[in-house]
């Protein structure tokens, strides 16, 4: 080893071993928790996440052992080019089975505030008023009618926007296709998985 690189090596090690003592306290070590939160009620190891993915979107699915529960979404996220979430949407249903679409955009948005959905050449608009806010999230729900029904199909690329007070508008483009192909793919895996418990019991 040439004397330099010795140098540099002895240097890193001294600034590394002051660095530790100035710290003045011993590295802990944790298990880190799942990342899926059980549910108040639920018991660990009687309940699971499974995510599927799809073109575009992901199928995020929870189930209940305990109470034979199973509820899913198919879920959207667009980051920045630093990796930050800057949307998110979900497709859902309601108790009764009504579809909706939960949006979240960061928190420094704030109550009030509206996100933009401009879809097609035309286009259609719709525009999704923030009613709740946490830590992390601020949240907007549009029921899925006609309008966005007829785009789902399409697979059409939305123009999305909303103003965030910390850094102004913030505008991007977010994809409808692969929403329509989900939910069929799902279906037919679901058929072809009974058909096969049929055929070895």
């Amino acid at each position: 080893m040439r004397l330099g690189t010795r140098l540099v090596a002895l240097v890193m090690t001294m600034v590394g071993t002051a660095h530790a003592a100035e710290q003045g306290r011993p590295v802990v070590y944790a298990v880190k928790p799942s990342d899926v939160i059980v549910p108040e009620g639920e018991t660990l190891g009687e309940y699971r996440r499974v995510i599927q993915p799809f073109r575009n979107w992901t199928l995020i699915c929870d189930e209940s052992f305990k109470s034979k529960r199973r509820v899913c979404n198919l879920t959207q996220s667009i980051v920045n080019d630093q990796g930050a979430v800057v949307f998110n949407w979900s497709l859902m249903a309601t108790a009764d089975g009504k579809p909706l679409m939960m949006m979240r955009v960061p928190a420094t948005v704030g109550m009030g505030q509206q996100i933009e959905i401009a879809m097609g050449q035309a286009p259609d608009r719709i525009a999704a008023r923030i009613d709740r806010c946490d830590a992390n999230f601020c949240y907007a729900v549009i029921a899925v009618g006609d309008m966005l029904r007829k785009h789902i199909r399409a697979g059409t690329e939305c123009a999305i926007s909303y103003q965030d007070a910390r850094i102004g508008v913030v505008a991007f483009r977010a994809p409808l296709d692969g929403l329509l192909v989900a939910p069929e793919r799902i279906a037919n895996g679901e058929r072809r998985a009974r058909n096969a418990a049929r055929s070895n019991p």
